[in-house]
């Protein structure tokens, strides 16, 4: 695909977006006006911190999910990140961005991901190429740490597409061009087999792909432990804010206790 190929098919989804960031028709046009606010917020704060400043210490990310957050309808930001999120998992065929374990049945257990993360790239929180939904896992192993190459300068702007020849990036690459994938399911147990074809499909195997499958084969040997979880994870996004916080946090722990367990021994 040539340079200009890929811009239109990335201008087809971002149209594609706008069409449905929200389920009202009247109040799309506020949802990109609160997230396009909200991106020129963080594109100061890293002008600032560009001109010696220290950082402001404001969650903008946090600050845009609680954005008029006692109201149920609207131009909110839970129901701009619902949508968000709702966008980018169809356009991942439901699989994890990173991982490509399906998403379906963990409403509770799918963040958004910030693929150059915000905590090192804060001008990039809120940039549309920089979001995708991982599974907790992914997202947990990953956490902060940064793919990009250490000499690659730092831009104002989102780096093109092509310049991304050093890691994988779930919403430009295709994860068959640079990784082989094999899910193997019996009735007690599930084994991932990942296998870099690229430089990029090599360092996504080795940086977290391989800490994951180990995790999964860990959790679910566990009869007791897999049933569990197969109960939590199919509950839906009905049972109210407080107790899907709470089920998330359980998510998150257990998923980092468990691939710190894996990662005892390991080089």
């Amino acid at each position: 695909m040539t340079r200009q190929e890929h811009l239109e098919r990335m201008r087809t989804i971002e149209e594609r977006y706008n069409s449905v960031c929200h389920s009202v028709e009247r109040h799309r046009k506020g949802t990109l006006a609160l997230i396009k606010g909200y991106e020129l917020r963080v594109l100061q704060e890293f002008d600032s911190r560009q001109q010696g400043n220290a950082p402001s210490g404001v969650d903008h990310w946090t600050q845009f999910y609680h954005h008029d957050r006692h109201r149920t309808s609207g131009v909110t930001g839970v129901l701009a990140r619902q949508h968000l999120r709702k966008f980018l998992e169809a356009e991942q065929g439901h699989l994890c961005c990173y991982c490509q374990r399906p998403l379906f049945n963990i409403a509770n257990a799918k963040p958004i991901e910030h693929i150059l993360p915000r905590s090192a790239f804060v001008q990039y929180s809120f940039h549309f190429w920089n979001l995708a939904v991982a599974c907790v896992d992914c997202n947990l192993l990953k956490s902060d740490d940064v793919w990009l190459d250490p000499t690659a300068p730092v831009l104002r702007h989102y780096p093109q597409p092509d310049s991304f020849t050093g890691m994988y990036h779930p919403r430009f690459h295709l994860f068959a061009d640079h990784v082989k994938f094999f899910r193997i399911q019996t009735n007690d147990l599930i084994i991932s087999l990942y296998v870099g074809i690229t430089a990029q499909g090599r360092a996504l195997c080795n940086r977290l792909l391989r800490q994951v499958a180990a995790k999964e084969i860990v959790t679910y040997s566990n009869p007791v432990l897999k049933q569990s979880l197969n109960t939590i994870n199919s509950t839906g996004e009905d049972l109210g804010e407080e107790v899907l916080t709470a089920v998330e946090a359980f998510q998150s722990a257990l998923a980092k206790k468990t691939l710190e367990l894996v990662q005892i021994g390991q080089p």
